[in-house]
């Protein structure tokens, strides 16, 4: 769901076989029906359509050149791809535009690293940020829909420091509320964070919670049975963790630098 137009409604995109799908929201809240062709012939899972796969290849839709209009961004075996969207709204050709963030360059699958669009600059253009084999990988944007060649930014919450899919979920969000993205970790110990320094690049990683955590002391936290998530419950401003774990809901509140679960 994204607002495809600049309208503020939501429309719904899909990814199908035979590539990309649009159904647009009027007024009344009601969705159109779907055209006879898709929108875009690619970044579907069919051969014709680029072979692209859930659990190997991400795609997003976020804006690239700072025009207000959702762009496709994709992850496939070679590299990263991108569709710009007109003022008519329709999308380009897919465009080649960095030989990193695939399948070939190690980055094996979605569960086993992430990979997120968001400004690490502040007012800038968007940057791709991902969690690749050997620590933190960021691609600043141009704003023209390409990308500069990525830069390891910091050795940690990689492969080669035990961080794996199936155990260690990470993601990015604001935890201090300066309008820069942090990394959350979920380790084994528990949660920990790497405060973003405003220029695309992150601290070191710090232990700020106690729980949520893969060990039986940090809760026995497990992927495939207990989501977390990052929201604001306070009305603070800043993101809370909650996570539904074996006995029920768990809570830990935002105190700036640490969380604190009681």
């Amino acid at each position: 769901l994204a607002d495809t137009t600049g309208n503020g409604r939501l429309d719904i995109i899909g990814c199908h076989d035979d590539g990309l799908w649009v159904s647009l929201q009027d007024e009344e809240g009601a969705f159109a029906p779907l055209a006879d062709e898709p929108a875009l012939r690619a970044f579907g899972h069919s051969e014709e359509a680029g072979g692209w796969l859930v659990d190997k290849h991400p795609r997003f839709l976020a804006d690239t050149t700072g025009n207000g209009r959702l762009d496709i961004i994709g992850c496939h075996d070679d590299g990263l791809w991108v569709s710009l969207q007109d003022e008519e709204g329709a999308f380009a050709e897919p465009l080649y535009t960095l030989e990193e963030f695939g399948v070939d360059q190690g980055w094996s699958s979605v569960l086993e690293h992430p990979r997120f669009a968001v400004r690490t600059t502040g007012e800038g253009p968007l940057d791709i940020v991902g969690f690749g084999p050997h620590g933190v990988v960021v691609a600043h944007g141009r704003g023209d829909g390409t990308f500069e060649s990525p830069r390891l930014v910091l050795n940690d919450y990689g492969q080669a420091q035990g961080w794996t899919g199936d155990k260690h979920p990470r993601l990015l969000a604001d935890i201090t509320g300066d309008g820069h993205p942090d990394i959350i970790g979920f380790g084994n110990e528990g949660v920990w964070v790497s405060h973003s320094t405003g220029d695309g690049r992150f601290e070191r990683a710090q232990l700020v919670c106690r729980g949520f955590g893969y060990n039986e002391n940090a809760g026995g936290w497990r992927v495939d049975r207990h989501p977390r998530y990052l929201a604001d419950i306070s009305g603070d401003g800043r993101v809370d963790i909650v996570g539904f774990g074996g006995p029920g809901i768990h809570v830990a509140r935002n105190l700036f630098r640490r969380f604190r679960t009681r």
